[in-house]
């Protein structure tokens, strides 16, 4: 099976650089379809083989239960994210706010942005993984910035700037973990195995693990998105395309928040769970109280939808922290559903943009009767975000509230409920104004509907939500068990 994990990294790289040699317009689109297809297709039949036949091992290569929940979000979203720029990008061009020059090298950055993401999952080395890590910010710094104007300029420094010190405190976090590892004389030409030091953690100096496991949270938190390391965030998903803003929310900080799944796992063999589920419960509550007034006061769409994304990935801290394995796998589903249904609402939120020609919230209205199809669509999804059923978010996040509920905090679960409300009453509150108040005269009645990919990619979103909210495959179900058992200790 190796060689599907090289195939899964070799065409992002292939497609990126095929992108140079392309001289239209239709066959930039061309390849890059093809291409996100045949990389997706590769990421699922690796999902598959792990949830049927166990643990992918070759060299640096590692690929478990665990791995495949992640690399599942890639690969929905490398397809979705691509049907979504075909026509999201047409549009640009003939708008006047993109060229040629820019289609190749929108197409080549995010190729190389999905290369970055799948390095992160498919390495067994925490030395490794904060390498892909870092370089996930460092290509997708470039789409943030990708217009080159004064505020993409703006949040893409703020990114890197911010990102960089995360990254450089996560360095830190890794080499005290590094030298953990080598007090114990564990593992001799195993540094930084995953493996080696997940199964002698036990003989670990607890001091040096604790300090080690601050640095790495305080700096994968900072791409995570967690507050108060999150300032970075509404900026950059506000500025950058919308398909990629979908593709930073909804995969980049998921891949942030697995190297912390990873590094916690060592850290509870070393010193217990109670230290980690106490650092992980204190961020994942605060990135949600901070998350509420910055939505209830929002006016900028896509920046609305980035406070959105920090409540989410607070949420699912948060049930990391609750410790449990009821807790943990309704953490792991809620990866994956907030991954697709958000992404789908940043896809649906740049064909808005492009509609009405501004972010400003005050100014977008009357969306349903506007562009009927689409203003049903963003209604559904937003409906699907704030948690309602049948979509499979209501699930994870009643999973993740009964928790609690379970776990003994029932003040925890009180107040995960309350914040909850607010946010809904938030977003309920937008979404209105935007879909139902009357339209400007100037996109009234015009009918308007996105492309045909943008439609596919957006419809697919919803449809697998809903679906899912009806009926969870067996097998995912099954990966997902997998991967808690992995991360309460239960096995490799």
């Amino acid at each position: 099976m190796e060689q599907w994990i090289v195939l899964a990294l070799v065409l992002p790289l292939a497609t990126s650089l095929l992108n140079m040699a392309q001289l239209t317009e239709q066959a930039i689109r061309r390849l890059n379809l093809t291409g996100s297809c045949l990389v997706s297709l590769t990421l699922l039949v690796i999902v598959y083989q792990v949830a049927v036949n166990g643990n992918i091992q070759a060299g640096q290569f590692y690929v478990d239960a665990l791995s495949a929940v992640l690399l599942l979000v890639i690969a929905i979203l490398t397809c979705t994210a691509t049907l979504f720029s075909l026509s999201y990008m047409k549009l640009e061009i003939v708008q006047g706010h993109a060229s040629l020059k820019m289609l190749k090298r929108y197409y080549i950055l995010l190729n190389l942005f999905v290369f970055t993401m799948v390095c992160v999952p498919v390495v067994e080395n925490m030395g490794l993984l904060w390498v892909a890590i870092e370089a996930t910010t460092l290509s997708s710094a470039l789409l943030v910035a990708f217009y080159f104007d004064r505020p993409a300029l703006e949040a893409a420094w703020k990114y890197v700037m911010v990102c960089t010190v995360g990254i450089c405190l996560a360095l830190l976090g890794t080499i005290l973990l590094y030298y953990a590892q080598v007090s114990a004389d564990i593992g001799g030409g195993q540094a930084l195995s995953w493996q080696a030091l997940k199964a002698a953690s036990g003989r670990l100096d607890p001091g040096m693990v604790k300090l080690a496991f601050v640095f790495i949270l305080i700096g994968y938190g900072t791409k995570a998105g967690l507050a108060p390391m999150h300032t970075w965030l509404p900026d950059a998903h506000s500025q950058a395309p919308s398909p990629v803003s979908g593709f930073l929310s909804g995969a980049l900080l998921s891949c942030a928040l697995y190297a912390i799944i990873r590094t916690s796992i060592i850290v509870k063999g070393a010193v217990g769970p109670a230290f980690t589920e106490q650092f992980l419960t204190g961020f994942g509550l605060l990135s949600i109280v901070i998350a509420v007034p910055f939505i209830l006061v929002q006016h900028d769409l896509k920046r609305l939808l980035a406070y959105s994304s920090i409540e989410h990935m607070g949420l699912i801290t948060l049930g990391l922290g609750i410790g449990t394995p009821l807790a943990m796998y309704g953490a792991l589903l809620h990866v994956i559903n907030h991954a697709i249904t958000k992404s789908a609402l940043f896809y649906l939120a740049g064909a808005v943009i492009q509609h009405y020609g501004t972010k400003n919230i005050l100014r977008i209205r009357g969306l349903v009767g506007a562009a009927p199809v689409m203003g049903a669509l963003f209604v559904a999804a937003v409906l699907a975000i704030a948690g309602l059923p049948p979509f499979s978010i209501f699930y994870s996040k009643l999973t993740i509230v009964w928790a609690a509920f379970q776990s003994g905090s029932a003040w925890l679960g009180v107040i995960i409920l309350l914040l909850m409300a607010a946010i809904f009453a938030g977003m309920i509150y937008y979404t209105l104004k935007l879909g139902f108040a009357s339209a400007p005269r100037r996109v009234a009645a015009s009918g308007y509907r996105p492309g045909k990919p943008a439609m596919a990619a957006i419809v697919v979103s919803l449809v697998l939500m809903a679906g899912g909210g009806i009926y969870l495959p067996a097998w995912l179900d099954t990966l997902i068990t997998r991967a808690v058992a992995i991360m309460t200790g239960g096995g490799l």
